[in-house]
């Protein structure tokens, strides 16, 4: 009994020990930043209010501040561009990555991030996302971003069985549909121009149409031995485009309208589809307590069939000119936690789900979802969005909605279009130093 005893105290001691030295270990860690603050710059709709609880708790942590800084989509790219030009970038950035983005957008990345090789949450990023994160086998960004399908067709599932509308399979049945649906005084394809970067992705999203009308397409575009210019089938897309636009099928004002009142549009009835991630489904009904129920379908322009596939998404890095690189290391760290991770999902607006190596973390995927990517056969997903899968196309994102906008107004030709992005690319393959266009 004594020797029991003893060992119950010296256990007991032991643990006390131990529980004293761990409290020393986080005391530690927290006040070796206290007072600093850590400054992040990102893009409008990329971290917003489903990091709010995990800044919090990082700035309880470790006694910090989080300066925020949040830009207009629109303005984004060259704020950024800027700040690193002038070595007065924040010690945090993003930039929306893919495999070929790093070294594009960032252009000379081993000057300009912290090499974060060797991370322990490295193995946290789906092996498909790594590409979009790493740079001459170097680890330099961070990408947790969600897994539900690219932007999909959205649709008030009520209403179309309510007026015995059925869901369309290609282009022409989406436009005698879109007629019936305006002639019943609803918007039948909610457009928000004005948000600056949304309206490109009718074009964008159906990549595996161009891929498939021109087998190689997305190899020679990166090989740049083929051109958007005079492309048939993105030819024919544009003007699809532009032929639902004149219609009034996106709304009288398409261009001067934003997407911060689309969920009402959806649940007051006031149109009828829009293109949209599918998650959003959650956000129309949490927003606004309608009983409706909506459904997704592969969008049609250009006769598409393919799921719009894409490992790709906005990206955080660390300034490497930050007077803060320790805590913005321990900034990385507290991301990747699976507290931090699960908080991210369970404070996003509208998505569903977060891609990330880490099965304590409880999805929410939507029974919609599930019933959608479940109807697309494996073949079908096997293309990315053209923008993710053709190197220095996404970076000329904003330019490319600008010159639609320009086309529908008839300003310009549909092929101008595709030639301004041929222009764009090819400078940008200039400064990267590409041989493909040496």
């Amino acid at each position: 009994m004594k020797k029991k005893a003893l060992s119950a105290v010296l256990t007991a001691a032991m643990a006390a020990s131990m529980t004293a030295g761990m409290a020393m270990n986080v005391s530690a860690a927290t006040d070796e930043f206290a007072g600093e603050e850590l400054s992040i710059l990102v893009s409008a709709g990329w971290m917003d209010d489903r990091y709010a609880a995990t800044i919090d708790r990082f700035e309880d942590t470790y006694d910090v501040t989080v300066d925020l800084q949040t830009i207009p989509a629109d303005q984004y790219s060259d704020i950024l561009l800027s700040k690193l030009a002038t070595d007065s970038c924040t010690d945090v950035f993003w930039i929306q990555s893919n495999p070929f983005a790093i070294e594009s957008v960032i252009v000379d990345p081993e000057k300009y991030c912290i090499d974060f090789t060797g991370a322990e949450w490295e193995a946290k990023i789906p092996e498909v996302r790594l590409d979009a994160c790493k740079y001459n086998d170097k680890l330099y960004g961070m990408q947790f971003w969600h897994n539900s399908p690219e932007y999909v067709m959205v649709y008030n599932k009520s209403l179309f069985e309510e007026n015995g509308w059925e869901v369309p399979t290609n282009y022409e049945e989406l436009k005698a549909l879109c007629a019936q649906i305006l002639d019943a005084g609803i918007t039948p394809w909610f457009m928000p121009g004005a948000d600056g970067w949304q309206h490109q992705l009718p074009f964008f999203q159906i990549g595996g149409v161009y891929e498939e009308a021109q087998p190689g397409l997305y190899d020679a575009l990166n090989n740049n031995t083929a051109t958007f210019a005079d492309n048939e089938k993105m030819l024919e897309v544009l003007n699809q485009f532009k032929e639902f636009s004149d219609a009034g099928y996106f709304g009288e004002d398409w261009i001067g309208t934003d997407s911060s009142n689309m969920a009402n549009e959806f649940a007051d009835r006031n149109c009828a589809m829009a293109l949209a991630n599918s998650s959003y489904i959650k956000q129309i009904k949490e927003d606004t307590g309608t009983e409706d129920e909506f459904g997704l379908f592969i969008e049609p322009l250009g006769d598409n069939t393919w799921f719009p596939s894409s490992p790709a998404g906005p990206t955080m890095f660390g300034y490497n000119g930050s007077e803060h690189p320790e805590l913005v290391k321990a900034w990385f760290d507290f991301v990747a936690q699976t507290e931090s991770l699960q908080e991210i999902l369970d404070n996003s607006p509208s998505y569903t789900n977060i891609h990330a190596n880490d099965d304590a973390v409880e999805q929410h995927w939507l029974p919609e979802e599930e019933e959608f990517m479940n109807s697309i056969p494996e073949e079908k997903m096997t293309v990315s969005v053209l923008q993710n899968g053709t190197k220095y196309t996404n970076d000329y994102w904003m330019n490319f909605g600008q010159d639609l906008v320009s086309f529908c107004l008839g300003e310009i030709e549909a092929n101008d279009v595709l030639a301004n992005m041929d222009t764009n690319r090819a400078e940008a393959a200039k400064v990267a130093g590409d041989p493909a266009w040496s």
